[in-house]
């Protein structure tokens, strides 16, 4: 299909879906009448309500958000079950100030049999909510009297300068002096909570404007203050005022252990009494998640003509975008003017799905890309997930840890809970230069979205062949896994201004994909120092704990998983032992999902006195063992780069690998080690020579020391520094 015929199916689809949308939003409009000045409607709905009535009984609630099934199934019954004659909403009301979330709210509430009072707050005024809520309902502040109380509704959303406030107020407490009760309501609570952190960044008034009311209200005897701030019931005297938190009637419950809630209010002659009444068993978390998701279509589709008509915009320009793509000429060069020699100290932010004290070849990789750049003069902070404890490097490497998602785990690598506001609120506050993700799935995306919402440049290290961990994926059929995979992958990548593969075959990878963003090959650093901190005799007694009067000690480090291809190891291992006279110790260092089933396959191949199960061991540690040994063996095939070829090369480890991308790039036959196809004959037969050849084998470790010097930790860190600097610079050039 030629690419016209396609632009013209695209907007073809595009016309039908605007189509959809108005007929929609005229079928609204038709069938559900507009509504002002809620209000000062329910005021006299009160009055004549109350005309014969002694006393009064009402309930004050908090941050509805939209939440209407849950409202009315959870708060409404307890409502009733109170013989409120009226309520007092205190704010939050709605999810955002968009239309279609205050038509949402007044379906909802006119399921209520008794009037009510709606006060303003934050969510009311987003999103150019402010004019509606003043048609819907009337003005930000007000007051009105009931029988012997007076009620006065503050505006805590900064819509009304305070001080206008202040005249106002002391001027109705004034008038209201011959009330018996004097009620204030207002959205944000008076004084800060214990306990809550940031977690409600807009929950309370500062303290200047907290101490002027709190000494307005005290001077003319207020009874009591109404707040919603916080999302539990709270209740303290100062100065003979009544301060109370009504706790909350809807929304996304940050604190699990804060169920919805309401505020009982009665008065007589005598007194007045407060009775704080919640809602048995909370919604679970997907329950709440899900109505969100509802609340979203359907905001997305019954909105004001005028969003309607910024869509429609949007899909026009969209087209036209499309289409100047085919007839006009794209700059298929870099522009050379842009000057990319500028150096300049840089704040960059790292996404990654696992870190230290996660062992494995990603989260070495970041801690130590990490440490050359704050060597440098750069800011580093990682967005990692949390592993229970908190790590005691933490603190020293700007590491925010990330809550899981209902604890879960995948293959024992936590997943982390994309939908906590607390990611975006932490990285919107670093104010990045850069976003560097390491992963193009999970909470790489995560900062993709994020660097992009704020026009932050993206790199992406593309670390490991994913479709390799294809077998994780609840998915029928290789094909299928691998397309979805390979899809995924560059979709991410080109969303991405540079991407760093750690060998050339993997940018010959992804160029064989479509991607089409800037690469740079720039290969994982080690820390070569580490090599250089055991003595020879330190070497040595490591070399007699681990071989056990065997000659020779053969090592290999990996995360002992499906994908590492250790079956094939053990299996080659065995024809090793089988064919050859030298006797051997055979290390396997690192821990895994697949440990019992590696266990299980030693005692069946008879390798149990050949084998050694190591566990994980701290990086320095290895480094000891990696100059201990005689020979490293690998057969993984799923690797960018190998980045343990390389460390076991520094300790002067000649390597024996099957052959694959990222193992092409570092082992060099016959120089610093040996590839063989994925035969373990073949295998075992480059392994039993390299036993047998002692000089052979010492000329390959003194060439793996030298190979590996150009992979110092220190030369990566200043690579990466150039290539950050540059996309930086491009990033800004085409800002201008």
């Amino acid at each position: 299909m030629k690419v016209k015929q396609r632009l013209t199916i695209l907007l073809a689809l595009l016309l039908l879906m605007g189509g959809t949308l108005i007929g929609y939003r005229t079928y609204l409009i038709v069938n559900e009448a507009d509504y002002q000045s809620l209000n000062a409607e329910n005021i006299n709905l009160i009055e004549s309500t109350l005309d014969e009535q002694s006393g009064l009984q009402f309930v004050v609630v908090g941050n509805i958000q939209n939440s209407m099934r849950l409202f009315e199934q959870r708060i409404i019954p307890l409502i009733e079950e109170t013989d409120a004659t009226f309520m007092i909403s205190l704010g939050n009301a709605v999810y955002d100030g968009a239309e279609a979330k205050y038509r949402l709210l007044y379906r909802g509430l006119k399921k209520l049999d008794i009037p009510f009072m709606m006060g303003v707050g934050d969510r009311e005024v987003e999103d150019f909510g402010s004019s509606l809520f003043y048609r819907h309902f009337g003005p930000y502040f007000f007051s009105f009297p009931v029988q012997n109380a007076f009620f006065l509704f503050l505006d805590t959303t900064g819509k009304t300068s305070w001080e206008w406030q202040y005249r106002w107020l002391e001027q109705e407490l004034d008038h209201a002096e011959h009330y018996q009760y004097r009620f204030v309501c207002m959205n944000r609570s008076m004084f800060r909570l214990d306990g809550y952190g940031t977690d409600y960044p807009l929950s309370v008034l500062d303290e200047t404007t907290s101490e002027h009311l709190h000494q307005i209200f005290a001077n003319y005897d207020v009874t009591a203050v109404f707040s919603a701030g916080y999302p539990n019931f709270t209740e303290e005297e100062r100065d003979g005022v009544q301060y109370l938190t009504s706790g909350a009637a809807g929304g996304l419950l940050l604190k699990r252990d804060s169920p919805y809630q309401i505020l009982r209010v009665a008065t007589d002659p005598a007194k007045v009494t407060y009775e704080n009444i919640k809602a048995p068993d909370a919604p679970s978390y997907f329950s709440e998640l899900i109505e969100r998701i509802k609340l979203f279509l359907h905001s997305f589709v019954y909105m004001s003509m005028f969003n309607l008509l910024v869509i429609l915009t949007i899909i026009g320009l969209i087209s036209l975008r499309l289409y100047s793509l085919i007839l006009k000429q794209e700059h298929l060069y870099r522009d050379f003017n842009v000057e990319e020699s500028e150096q300049t100290s840089l704040s960059v932010v790292m996404f990654t799905n696992n870190y230290l004290p996660f062992l494995g070849g990603v989260p070495i990789s970041i801690h130590r890309l990490a440490s050359g750049l704050t060597r440098l003069g750069h800011r580093v902070h990682i967005f990692a997930p949390a592993y229970g404890e908190p790590s005691p490097d933490d603190e020293k490497d700007q590491v925010i840890r990330c809550n899981r998602l209902l604890q879960a785990n995948l293959s024992g690598f936590p997943i982390v809970n994309l939908f906590s506001p607390k990611i975006a609120h932490t990285f919107k506050a670093l104010d990045c230069d850069l976003v560097h993700i390491h992963h193009p799935f999970w909470l790489g995306v995560k900062g993709l979205h994020l660097a992009r919402r704020r026009h932050v440049p993206i790199v992406l290290t593309y670390h490991t062949r994913l479709e390799r961990y294809s077998h994780y994926l609840p998915i029928p059929g290789a094909p299928l896994k691998n397309m979805l995979i390979h899809l995924k992958i560059k979709g991410v990548a080109n969303h991405c201004n540079a991407i760093i593969t750690p060998t050339p075959s993997t940018e010959e990878y992804l160029r064989n994909l479509g991607v089409s963003a800037l690469i740079e090959t720039i290969p994982t650093g080690i820390k070569l120092q580490d090599y250089d901190f055991w003595t020879e005799e330190e070497v040595r007694q490591c070399r007699s704990s681990y071989a056990k009067g065997n000659p020779l000690l053969l090592i290999t480090v990996s995360r002992l998983a499906e994908e590492k291809n250790i079956d094939f190891l053990l299996a080659g291992l065995a024809k090793v032992k089988a064919i050859s006279p030298e006797r051997f110790t055979f290390l396997l260092v690192g821990d895994g999902p697949y440990r019992s089933h590696l266990e299980k396959r030693v005692v069946a191949l008879g390798l149990e006195q050949v084998v050694v199960f190591t566990g994980n061991i701290a990086p320095r540690e290895v480094t000891r063992i990696y100059r201990a040994a005689d020979l490293f063996v690998f057969a993984s095939t799923s690797e960018t780069q190998g980045m343990v070829l390389v460390e076991a090369m520094a300790g002067g480890c000649p390597v024996v690998a099957v052959r694959s991308s990222g193992v092409h790039d570092v082992v060099k036959n016959g120089y610093n080690g040996v590839m063989t196809p994925e035969s373990t004959d073949s295998w075992a037969t480059a392994v039993a020579a390299l036993l047998s050849d002692t000089e052979k084998r010492t000329e390959l470790a003194a060439n793996s020391r030298i190979f590996a010097q150009t992979f110092s930790e220190e030369e990566i860190a200043l690579k990466v520094e150039a290539l950050y600097q540059r996309v930086v610079l491009l990033h800004r050039a085409k800002q201008l």
